[in-house]
């Protein structure tokens, strides 16, 4: 008997880098992969090529990079449009119900299920979203099976809209590259040898306000302040983004402090088990986060979490067991969090180890399939 194939479209008009991210649409590949699905994925891209990955079973897990047409925030395939090739699926997922392609592909194949992050309206232009919401949204929700939200909040925001067969299945993280040999490469050893010797309030993410990357300084300078005896922390920063912004950031540092903030651009995903292994507190006061894969990496890796409250965290955390949510800007508690989990090996450990447990038992994409499988209907 033949096995199924399913078809991920990842829509976004936006080029990945395989190397740079946790890219949740192999993660949950892989994991189908290993339930005895062959997977294509959809990524855009200038030219059309297929490229095959690797598995740890039989099962196929291909990367269809493919020319797409930019209509503002959404992309569109011309060339998977079809019924004959879409024939060929069993089962087709879409990332978003706000792209276009998720009413185009309902409407040329019969089983279509969206998995939808945003909380909020993140590709459409604002005065946009109420005329698509009206055009659209009674069709998707007609004519797909299920939206699998990443969050509670990304279904809150979708059953507001009219949607009415939602599921919140969270989102998972891909362990392979952490589980693989990987040396340390030159780049990474520059950062573990900063690293050595100190205890790292560790960043990692896009320098930009949504991240609210100036909290992150203003807290850890705070707390420096208020812990003049402290001579080894330091804030390890890592990630780029708007130069202006950027510039922004780093002008908060008093001169007698930059030595205690190290800026690093880019790693790659693989060596980052190097630095989260070494970190001893992890940041992320985002404004808005549709989940936050840091979050996951962190915990996974057993680094005591602070975060804002947003959907990721949200469906992670529970506070004060496995990491803390800190629901308003107050530079104080902040810098009070930080100082809580330098000063307090105990705790920390305590936190960090509920972290790793709550990934390993909840949050790995063997976890999410399952929970997407029982609801496939063929």
């Amino acid at each position: 008997m033949a096995c199924k194939k399913i078809l991920y479209v990842r829509s976004g008009p936006y080029k990945v880098n395989l190397n740079g991210y946790n890219l949740q649409e192999i993660g949950l590949g892989k994991a189908f992969c290993r339930k005895g699905y062959d997977v294509d994925i959809l990524y855009y891209s200038d030219e059309n090529k297929v490229q095959e990955l690797e598995t740890e079973t039989n099962n196929h897990l291909r990367i269809l990079w493919s020319k797409g047409i930019r209509l503002l925030r959404s992309g569109v395939y011309p060339s998977i449009l079809k019924k004959s090739f879409l024939g060929k699926y069993d089962i087709v997922m879409i990332s978003e119900y706000s792209q276009i392609m998720a009413v185009l592909l309902s409407n040329l194949h019969h089983n279509v299920y969206v998995y939808n992050g945003p909380y909020y309206n993140l590709f459409k232009l604002s005065f946009m979203e109420y005329f698509y919401d009206k055009i659209f949204v009674k069709k998707i929700n007609r004519q797909t099976k299920m939206i699998f939200c990443k969050t509670k909040m990304a279904e809150d925001y979708l059953v507001n809209k009219g949607f009415t067969r939602t599921l919140p299945v969270g989102v998972g993280l891909d362990t392979d590259n952490y589980h693989k040999t990987a040396s340390i490469d030159d780049h990474t050893q520059d950062v573990i040898d900063k690293m050595k010797d100190h205890k790292n309030v560790l960043y990692v993410g896009s320098i930009s306000k949504r991240k609210n990357v100036e909290l992150t300084v203003k807290a850890f300078i705070n707390y420096l302040q208020n812990n003049l005896d402290d001579k080894k922390s330091q804030l390890v920063i890592i990630g780029k983004g708007n130069k202006s912004y950027t510039n922004y950031c780093k002008s908060l540092i008093p001169k007698d402090l930059r030595e205690r903030i190290i800026w690093i651009e880019f790693l790659k995903n693989a060596q980052l088990k190097y630095i989260y292994q070494r970190a001893d507190v992890f940041l992320l006061p985002s404004k808005q986060e549709i989940f936050g894969m840091v979050l996951l990496e962190a915990m996974y890796f057993g680094v005591p979490v602070i975060a804002s409250l947003n959907a990721g965290s949200d469906t992670l955390i529970t506070d004060s067991e496995n990491g803390f949510i800190i629901k308003d800007e107050n530079i104080q508690k902040w810098s009070a969090k930080i100082n809580l989990l330098l000063t307090n090996e105990d705790l920390a450990k305590s936190v960090g180890k509920k972290a790793t447990q709550t990934i390993k038992n909840e949050f790995t994409w063997d976890n999410i399939a399952a929970k997407m499988e029982k609801e496939f209907k063929y």
